[in-house]
Parts: C-alpha cells; sequence; structure tokens
C-alpha cells in the first residue's frame, strides 16, 4: 500500500488525483473509473465544447437540463442575489471577449435566468451563461465524492490550484504571490477541506487591469478555505468582484469560510480566522501555490 498519483487531461488544463495508502489495483481502477466520470461531468459544462449540455442550453435558450446542470446553476444564481449582480454568470459574452482583447457590454442579468422544475430558459437575448468560476470546484467536489465512493479512504485532487482534501491526511499548501512568479505569499494546512483561489495575474489582457474576471474591483487575488470546493471557487470570485468595500458584508453570509486577500498595492487582508491555518514558516514539501 502507498500513495498513487495520476494527472489527467481535464478542465482545459490538468488535474491532478493523489490516492492516499492504496493497493495498486485499486488504484488503476480508480483512476481508470475517475478519469471516465471527469469526462462526463466536463461534457456538462465546458463553454468551448458546442457539444456540451451547457453549450446546447446557450444555443437553444430553453433546455430539459441534467441535474448537475441545474444544481451548480441554482449555485450560481445564489451568488448573483447575495451579491446584487456584482457576480454574474449571464454575461459570458463579456468574458469571450475580453479573452480575445475586446470590450463588449450585455443588457443582460443573472434575473434573465429561469430555472422551473428541470427546465432552464434564458429569458434575454443577451444572456450567454458562463459556469467557469463555480463548475471547476463543483466538478472537483464530484470527483473527491466518486473517489470515496468507491472506497478510497483519502485523496487529494489539485485542478491547477483550486484543491481539495479528504481522509485522515493533512496537505501543506502554498498560497501564490500575485506579482512575483514562482513565489508565495506564505502556506496553509488543509484538512478536510478545499481552497480556491481568484486572481487578475491567472489571465490577462496586456494588463492586469483586463483580467478575465469582468467587473474586478481593487483585488489581485482572493484565496478561500471552505468545506467544498465549489463553495471556495464561488466566493473568491464573488469577493473578487466586490472588493475590499464589500468583502465583509458576504462573508457575514459565510462565518466558516476563511480567506487570504491581496489588493493591487499589496496589502493583506484576513477574514474570518485565516491566519489560524497559516504555517509559521514555509516548507520545502508543500504543494505548489493555490
Amino acid at each position: 500500500m502507498g500513495d498513487a498519483t495520476r494527472v489527467f487531461p481535464l478542465l482545459g488544463g490538468s488535474v491532478t488525483v493523489t490516492l492516499y495508502d492504496v493497493e495498486p489495483t485499486l488504484a488503476a481502477l480508480a483512476f481508470e473509473e475517475t478519469y471516465r466520470e471527469g469526462r462526463r461531468l466536463q461534457r456538462i459544462f465546458n463553454l468551448y465544447d458546442p457539444e456540451s449540455e451547457l453549450s446546447k442550453l446557450n444555443r437553444r435558450r430553453e433546455l430539459r437540463a441534467s441535474e448537475e446542470l441545474r444544481l451548480v446553476l441554482a449555485v450560481a444564481l445564489r451568488f448573483g442575489r447575495l451579491t446584487r449582480g456584482a457576480y454574474d454568470v449571464s454575461k459570458g459574452s463579456e468574458f469571450l471577449a475580453r479573452k480575445r482583447g475586446e470590450e463588449v457590454r450585455v443588457g443582460c442579468t443573472y434575473e434573465d435566468i429561469e430555472i422551473d422544475g428541470d427546465i432552464i430558459r434564458l429569458i434575454h437575448p443577451d444572456v450567454l451563461v458562463d459556469l467557469g468560476s463555480i463548475a471547476k470546484g463543483y466538478i472537483g467536489d464530484a470527483l473527491i465524492d466518486f473517489i470515496r465512493g468507491i472506497g478510497v479512504e483519502g485523496a487529494f485532487v489539485d485542478a491547477r490550484g483550486d484543491m481539495r482534501v479528504y481522509g485522515p491526511r493533512l496537505e501543506v499548501v502554498e498560497i501564490r504571490h500575485p506579482r512575483q512568479p514562482g513565489a508565495a505569499v506564505g502556506a496553509i494546512v488543509l484538512e478536510e477541506a478545499a481552497v480556491a483561489t481568484s486572481g487578475d495575474y491567472k489571465q490577462f489582457a496586456s494588463s492586469f487591469d483586463r483580467s478575465h474576471i469582468v467587473g474586478a474591483k481593487d483585488f489581485a487575488s482572493v484565496s478561500v478555505v471552505a468545506r467544498t470546493l465549489m463553495e471556495a471557487d464561488a466566493i473568491a470570485t464573488a469577493l473578487f468582484v466586490l472588493g475590499s468595500g464589500m468583502a465583509k458584508a458576504l462573508l457575514h453570509q459565510f462565518p466558516h469560510v476563511r480567506v487570504l486577500a491581496i489588493d493591487r498595492a499589496l496589502r493583506r487582508f484576513s477574514y474570518n480566522g485565516f491566519e489560524e491555518l497559516a504555517l509559521a514558516e514555509q516548507t520545502e514539501e508543500g504543494r505548489d501555490g493555490a
């Protein structure tokens, strides 16, 4: 028995899965089935795949949707309400234009997305649903649940900086510096938890002011530790578009979530006891940056 690690081509890049204290035969089977499940989930949420369920919704404007798509969209709409529209998954056209180095503005909001039983409707013609700020977290959680369900007692999933661990093992994770590639601002310990980071350095066009996150305020990075990766992913993006002025108001709704935010002047903001997770010193064995 020992640890086993596999890297899968998923979610527009790679997802690393480590299984703890597992027999080689079980590991091989678990990796095969986990990758199959990851590809199934990717076919639901991939904005760039014209045959994905999300793309069919955007094209047809009304769709009898899977439980997975309805669940993730419902959570996204909840964050739209909590942030009074700052977090808005209806504005995918603005996101795609930003990636092309262009700027467009649309007239829709999250309120133009309707879930009626198992039917999703896009009411405004400008709506293009983009779940990139939350679907990766959901898929990471789903992979963890799948791995647990086939009898593996502990695992670590790293979806390019969005990470979750379960089981008896602890993981040390470094928080990436938003302005110094390869450097970290500190390290934290994860135990039965997830961490996700939103940052203007991850994707941007010509300057950090034109990051992939449309509507960003004064934060350069936001790292969130939560019970699930979907929650951490969504809250990180929501805080990024709210900025330091509104962060406390949102986090009042999530007292269990711990946050480290760094603004563009490299000032640090710690919320809900994030510092309790931090290591006093860096460790060479830490996972690369969240």
